[in-house]
């Protein structure tokens, strides 16, 4: 689980932080779900919760629920009552609402009677010094008693096993619900990043606004999200099968229900936008990118994240860029894998142990 092999840590390299540290968690706070992974040995304890809360409508700094309990609030509530997302674009609207989502997190990842000395958050790596002060704060409060935050695609190449300790480069393409996040990184850092504020969220909203367009039927996100799953394919120019499902949505005619079926090339037509986009900021930093780090980028590019995993990606990509790409195993785990990792050896990513590594 070591980020640059195996390697010897004498007391003098031991951060007096790391003294008294019993538990560590990576956690994914992601804009639809938070995932926490706990080391265990060479392996992780996994755990997803939704990031949901609901609140009190007239104080939404009262929390009334968290996770599937206010998932399954969404869009079902009582008037005096509000559920919603904490985040937005992979961006913290809400101190108190995310705080109460990592505390759920962190009691997920932990048994009964344990504390959490150290967290490490993963968070879009485009975000303000203002939006990392505000994950240190929420992780502080949340009763961690150390926090550290990481760029996703940093801590998604260290969870994917990337060798990111060469000189020649990797990328990696973290597709989250809210944001992109294309990160090149050599010699153990992040030598460019480009973020994308689209993701998979922009998706199923693409999807629900099609449904009506076309069908005059309204139906609901997490309909869309789940024929995304099911179906969903990017244009690319390999001939993929086609699939399809039924949903069931609200006629906006007759206000009855109403089941229709749409397909992959459905699926593919809302997708389109957001892979422009993505493809878009994958050439802004091809554009930057040093002839030095090409070969590194070409043979080492994963992509992440839960739209990843639509078929046609990798050739869509290839197709428009001639970089090869490879779709993770584990691609709605891997940064809080990374994560993980860090938070077991955090003085692993500072310069002067990085490449004492090196030699």
């Amino acid at each position: 689980m070591r980020l640059f092999g195996n390697r010897n840590r004498n007391e003098k390299e031991i951060d007096d932080k790391d003294k008294g540290i019993t538990n560590s968690l990576g956690i994914d706070l992601g804009t639809l779900n938070t995932v926490i992974a706990k080391p265990s040995g060479d392996k992780f304890d996994l755990y997803q919760i939704p990031s949901v809360v609901a609140v009190k409508k007239d104080d939404p700094t009262q929390v009334l629920a968290v996770g599937e309990e206010a998932k399954l609030m969404l869009g079902r509530t009582p008037e005096d009552i509000i559920a919603l997302r904490p985040l937005r674009k992979g961006v913290i609207e809400s101190i108190v609402q995310a705080q109460a989502l990592l505390e759920r997190a962190m009691e997920t990842g932990t048994k009964e009677g344990e504390t959490i000395g150290r967290i490490v958050i993963g968070i879009p790596g485009d975000s303000s010094e203002v939006e990392k002060k505000a994950a240190e704060e929420i992780g502080e409060k949340a009763g961690a008693k150390y926090v550290l935050v990481i760029s996703e695609g940093l801590s998604a190449a260290i969870g994917a096993g990337l060798p990111i300790a060469e000189p020649d480069g990797t990328m990696v393409i973290d597709i989250g619900a809210g944001s992109t996040d294309l990160v090149v990184i050599s010699l153990g850092g992040i030598t460019d990043i480009e973020t994308v504020r689209f993701g998979g969220d922009d998706i199923d909203n693409n999807i629900v606004s099609l449904v009506k367009e076309k069908y005059n039927v309204e139906i609901g996100i997490h309909d869309a999200e789940s024929a995304k799953i099911k179906v969903g394919m990017f244009h690319c120019s390999e001939d993929i099968e086609n699939l399809s499902t039924e949903i069931i949505g609200k006629s906006s005619e007759t206000n009855k229900p109403k089941k229709i079926s749409i397909d992959s090339q459905f699926i593919a037509d809302a997708a389109e936008p957001i892979i422009k986009e993505i493809v878009d900021g994958l050439n802004i930093v091809l554009e930057r990118l040093s002839p030095e780090l090409i070969t590194g980028v070409y043979n080492n590019t994963v992509a992440v994240g839960g739209s990843s995993q639509l078929r046609g990606l990798k050739e869509r990509i290839c197709d428009e860029l001639s970089v090869p790409v490879t779709i993770s195993d584990d691609p709605m785990t891997v940064v809080a894998k990374g994560a993980a990792i860090v938070a077991a050896e955090p003085r692993a990513l500072e310069p002067e142990v990085r490449l004492k590594a090196m030699k």
